[in-house]
């Protein structure tokens, strides 16, 4: 089996265009898309078996082999931080990503994928890397894993999943040409929020310069900060006239931002942060989309925590579609407030006691 993202290199499979880059450009005009790749389940494709997702068997040989595990998990969360941090800082001094650079990044976009695939275990980095929470490499990072979780969700097969992980990748990565004013401790200006708001333009001439990027991505990356009512920039576009992974890439950029700890203010508690998304900023996102992740989050998000009747607390690692008020939850501490030796996992959808209380 070709590894995951080899068709970027190659043929596309799902019916999405391929990249020439001696006749597209970063300004060229916006693409169409199919309106139902957002529809939940999408329509099955007539596609080989190497291009299907992930074999329900190959899941389960996996897990079996215990290779989802936390410690795995954090190695490869790691991983991601240091080779995004290799491109930024490349890319800093105007050495943008060369093919070697480029391989790593299809092998983290499988790294990732793959461990998605086996378990929500990588999700617990988004709660417990705080140390570092507004650097750029953890966003990135981030949102790339929040945004393939979405994808995945929704059924996205290979080819879309490799669109959305390297947009993930390359959207932001324009922002740190404007480290002086985002790193202040206070809110922007109305001029300053102005300026800050080029580094799309800035990420975009960056893509621009990789011959191998795909016309689909370079929109993505355009698009990923207009939003459904028209408010978003910088073309003020809104409904189905918005890229569809550009729809999922400004969604979990948001959520990652709300969750994190910026220099100008705290960050949310994960709770807080899907009751607003479904509130005042209901009309900023797409309603398949913010379905798909709620349904994923659930009104427990992964990495909540949680106390049991039993006066025991426990954090969410996994949230099961058909019974979001019973997730999968790990214990921390014992009814007495003291941290548990072993870590144990509970399937609460699968039995009726204990109950979340709060």
């Amino acid at each position: 089996m070709p590894r995951m993202f080899d068709i970027l290199r190659g043929k596309m499979a799902g019916g999405d265009e391929t990249h020439n880059p001696e006749k597209a450009a970063p300004e060229k005009r916006a693409l169409s898309f199919p309106k139902e790749i957002l529809k939940t389940p999408l329509p099955r494709q007539e596609e080989k078996e190497d291009q299907s997702l992930v074999s329900k068997k190959l899941i389960f040989a996996v897990k079996q082999h215990g290779v989802d595990s936390q410690e795995k998990a954090d190695e490869i969360y790691e991983n991601a931080v240091r080779t995004i941090k290799s491109l930024l800082a490349e890319i800093m001094i105007g050495e943008g990503p060369d093919q070697a650079r480029m391989e790593k990044l299809y092998e983290l976009l499988d790294t990732v994928f793959n461990q998605l695939v086996m378990g929500d275990n990588i999700l617990f980095n988004l709660c417990e890397k705080r140390k570092e929470e507004a650097s750029l490499p953890y966003h990135i990072v981030n949102v790339l894993i929040l945004s393939s979780v979405i994808g995945l969700s929704m059924g996205f097969n290979k080819s879309r999943l490799s669109h959305l992980g390297l947009a993930s990748i390359f959207y932001d990565v324009g922002i740190d040409s404007f480290k002086e004013l985002t790193q202040e401790p206070r809110l922007f200006t109305a001029l300053e929020r102005k300026r800050v708001n080029l580094h799309i333009g800035r990420s975009l001439e960056i893509v621009g310069k990789i011959g191998s990027i795909n016309d689909v991505v370079i929109e993505t990356i355009r698009m990923h900060h207009e939003r459904m009512d028209g408010n978003g920039y910088p073309s003020g576009v809104k409904g189905d006239d918005i890229n569809p992974y550009a729809k999922i890439l400004g969604l979990a950029d948001t959520y990652e931002a709300l969750t994190h700890t910026r220099p100008h203010r705290a960050g949310m508690n994960t709770h807080r942060a899907v009751r607003l998304l479904i509130g005042s900023m209901k009309s900023d996102f797409d309603s398949d989309v913010m379905k798909m992740f709620i349904n994923k989050m659930s009104v427990y998000p992964i990495g909540s925590i949680v106390t049991l009747d039993t006066g025991e607390m426990a954090r969410v690692v996994s949230v099961q579609p058909c019974s979001p008020l019973r997730p999968v939850i790990m214990m921390l501490k014992d009814a007495n407030g003291v941290n548990v030796k072993e870590k144990i996992t509970i399937d609460l959808s699968k039995q009726d006691f204990p109950a979340i209380k709060d």
